[in-house]
Formats: structure tokens, sequence, C-alpha cells
């Protein structure tokens, strides 16, 4: 059950109305967590500005980005987020497969990260990757 009650876009003027004709210009809805978010119009300007920013610029490749949207809403078990990025990431062109064979990588390294702090593990990292981290 929400914990919140989600503002409508019947029901949203002003900074929300704004923010909400944006949203469905970009995705043709407004997602259910920003409905959420708008009953604070400032952190829902925050988080939407935020995401433009964030999406929309720098180096990365977009792919590159919706995969690790992806890869962090399977990590933080959002089903509402693996679901929308599951299919952002189908639309792209990936695969079934290449989305399993993403999950692999994921299990492995959790798998491993958390045998490697339950040991108490000192640090073994090469002489070729410290050069390549003090570069």
């Amino acid at each position: 059950m929400a914990t919140m009650k989600q503002i409508t876009e019947a029901e949203a003027s002003g900074s929300v109305r704004k923010i909400y004709d944006e949203m469905i210009a970009h995705w043709g809805s407004v997602p259910n967590a920003y409905k959420v978010l708008a009953n604070n119009p400032q952190v829902l300007k925050a988080a939407w500005e935020n995401r433009k920013e964030v999406m929309g610029h720098g180096n990365l490749d977009p792919k590159v980005k919706e995969f690790l949207a992806w890869a962090t809403v399977v990590l933080n078990n959002c089903k509402f987020g693996i679901e929308t990025h599951t299919a952002r990431l189908k639309k792209m062109g990936y695969t079934n497969a290449d989305i399993l064979e993403a999950l692999s990588v994921i299990q492995f390294f959790v798998g491993i990260s958390t045998v490697i702090n339950g040991l108490g593990m000192v640090q073994d990292t090469n002489q070729e990757v410290l050069d390549i981290l003090s570069a």
C-alpha cells in the first residue's frame, strides 16, 4: 500500500502542472513515483531536473545510462523500476538473452563481493591497476 497520495494530472497546477506536461511530452505519461513527489513541488522539481541532467547530458552513451539505471533498480529490488527499465532495454534492442547475461554478471559480482567482504580480505590490487587509478 502506498504511504502517500498521488497528485493526479487533473489535480496538478502551477509548477507541478508544468513538470507533468514536460513528462507527458517526454514519456507519454507521468510515472506514479513523480505523482507522489508532487506532494512537495520543490522535491518534484529537484528530482525532475536531476533526472533530465543525469540522463540527458554527459559523455556516457544513453544505452550505458539505461543499463546502469536497470542494474540499480534490480539491486534495489524496485519492482516498478525493474519493469520500466527492462522494457526500455528491450526497446533499445537488448534481448532476453542479453538481460539474463547482465543478471549473471550482477549475480557473480554481488556474490564474490560478499565472499571478499565476509572474509575480511586485504587489498591485493596489482601495480598496473594502481597506476591506472593514480593517473
